[in-house]
């Protein structure tokens, strides 16, 4: 299994473009990701897939 690093720009800046990083983590696990934490309210996220095509990502 590899571990990522996603890094999503310019969520839940000052109240826009908002996402709940529960929802973030639910969707990123119904993609198949496991293993998955989210860093305060950044959208940062450290997830394993057994996916080892990075082009897949």
């Amino acid at each position: 299994m590899q571990t990522y690093i996603a890094i999503l720009r310019g969520i839940n800046v000052s109240g826009q473009k908002l996402i709940k990083m529960d929802k973030l983590r639910e969707a990123l696990a119904s993609l198949g990701f496991s293993n998955l934490a989210t860093y305060i309210q950044s959208g940062n996220v450290v997830f394993q897939t057994a996916t080892e095509d990075n082009l897949t990502l």
